[in-house]
């Protein structure tokens, strides 16, 4: 009996009724993270709480090895899909997000003080001859921060094409 006084479900019946089929996604319907990836507690209410997408994973394919996450080749993260995801490291992650540009770089960080056509012209500056002290002043940067940018280290997509 459950704590409702019904038969208890299994996993897979309570999971599998949280979920959207239709579309080409299948997509988490139960509760849900600030970043849109579903949760399922996997003992019914007194075991630990998983990710949706991560136990769609399991039960299609067995357990994920440690070091390795369920990823979306959707990039949607409330899709529970299982050939809509994939095992691989933090690493291959980031460097799908770069290749897919999903990445937050440029004015799309948080902690960006500039834009792109600010330290694209900050790099036409430094070319032309202007003194990187008096373009960190004249935008209220540090010099270092001037010397990141024109070096590529920081805003390296923001490059000077040659005509």
């Amino acid at each position: 009996m459950s704590w409702r006084g019904g038969p208890r479900r299994s996993l897979s019946e309570r999971f599998w009724e949280r979920v959207d089929k239709r579309g080409d996604c299948w997509n988490w319907l139960g509760r849900k993270d600030k970043d849109g990836y579903g949760s399922i507690v996997r003992g019914g209410g007194n075991g630990p709480e998983v990710r949706a997408h991560r136990l769609a994973w399991e039960m299609a394919n067995g357990p994920i090895p440690v070091g390795l996450k369920a990823l979306h080749r959707c990039d949607n993260p409330s899709c529970v899909r299982p050939d809509h995801l994939w095992l691989g490291s933090t690493a291959d992650n980031q460097s799908d997000m770069a290749r897919k540009d999903r990445s937050t770089h440029g004015s799309r960080s948080g902690m960006a003080k500039l834009d792109e056509p600010t330290a694209l012209a900050i790099k036409k500056m430094v070319a032309a001859g202007f003194r990187q002290s008096s373009l960190a002043k004249l935008h209220g940067l540090s010099r270092s921060t001037v010397n990141h940018i024109v070096r590529g280290r920081t805003w390296a997509r923001c490059a000077l094409v040659e005509s």
